[in-house]
């Protein structure tokens, strides 16, 4: 990437400018990663059209016994697949698939990228600020990057919802700490980029021109660092996402009655051999948003790193 006039000078810094077309051209490179950017719309609207689809389906998440049969399970085939119900209902409760599944995806693309959003948010304002200014501020992130990624913190989620208020928002706590615990990912990826641009030209450039410190960080460093957070933030969506599945699963995620895939695909286990459909149908989302997300996260870090050759 060549050196970037100073803001001062009035040229906007080429990063800024290429990062879009970027984006457009990864997604286009590849053939899986135009698949993949596609399934991660469909997953996001339905997500967002959640109450319209369920609506138009005719269902709801309320529970109805009528759908099931004598032994709890539900009434008819293939765990109760009909018009009415497209993915069949929940054992015991007769509550809609469809709509668990849904409002379920609405409920961890929130997390996920709330807590993306939170963990690069941080990640990039420290991150960048150890690089820029170095000395005892660098040590020291980098120093308590090192404990938080070293720090089991599935082992303190648990604790954590165990102690938590049941009337505390389980969704905003699990945005909060997984945001806290993600951040030093993005932090040293920022870090190093922020440590290579503080010493280009058009930093030298700023400063000879009687540039403060506030304005070559926030004029010419962070401008220039939105590659390298597109890409990492790309590729910590499905890792947050999975986490929420994953303490939703062991039971300190979202609380009932509030749809999570997670949780769902802890009960659906319990009853596989008697209605996998249960089970198939938020494993099979889970699965799809998570390699769907790292497939499109691979093909923009190919496209916006010079040292993968550009390969979508």
């Amino acid at each position: 990437m060549p050196d970037p006039l100073p803001s001062a000078a009035g040229a906007p810094p080429t990063a800024v400018r290429s990062v879009p077309a970027a984006l457009w051209r990864a997604i286009r490179a590849g053939r899986w990663t135009l698949v993949c950017a596609i399934v991660v719309v469909l997953i996001v609207f339905l997500a967002v059209a959640a109450d319209l689809l369920t609506l138009i389906e005719g269902q709801s998440l309320q529970p109805d016994i009528g759908n099931l049969g004598p032994t709890g399970l539900p009434a008819g085939p293939l765990g109760g697949i009909s018009t009415a119900h497209w993915f069949g209902v929940e054992p015991l409760t007769g509550i809609d698939l469809f709509a668990l599944v849904a409002h379920g995806a609405r409920t961890s693309l929130l997390v996920g990228l709330g807590a993306t959003v939170l963990a690069t948010l941080l990640g990039v304002l420290i991150g960048a600020s150890a690089g820029y200014l170095g000395g005892w501020w660098d040590r020291v992130v980098t120093w308590t990057a090192d404990v938080i990624l070293g720090f089991p913190y599935l082992i303190f989620m648990i604790a954590l919802g165990a102690v938590a208020p049941v009337e505390f928002p389980r969704q905003l706590l699990l945005i909060v700490v997984l945001g806290l615990f993600g951040w030093p990912r993005v932090a040293r990826i920022v870090r190093a980029q922020a440590l290579t641009l503080s010493k280009r030209d058009f930093v030298s450039a700023a400063k000879a021109m009687g540039g403060g410190p506030w304005h070559v960080f926030s004029r010419e460093l962070l401008p220039n660092l939105w590659a390298p957070i597109i890409v990492v933030a790309s590729l910590s969506i499905p890792s947050m996402i999975g986490s929420e599945a994953a303490l939703s699963f062991l039971g300190v995620g979202v609380l009932p009655p509030t749809p999570s895939w997670g949780r769902t695909i802890s009960t659906a286990i319990d009853y596989f051999q008697t209605d996998p459909m249960y089970l198939l149908f938020p494993g099979t989302l889970l699965f799809l948003v998570t390699l769907a997300f790292n497939v499109v996260g691979d093909g923009i870090r190919d496209t916006l790193d010079p040292r993968s050759g550009g390969r979508g």
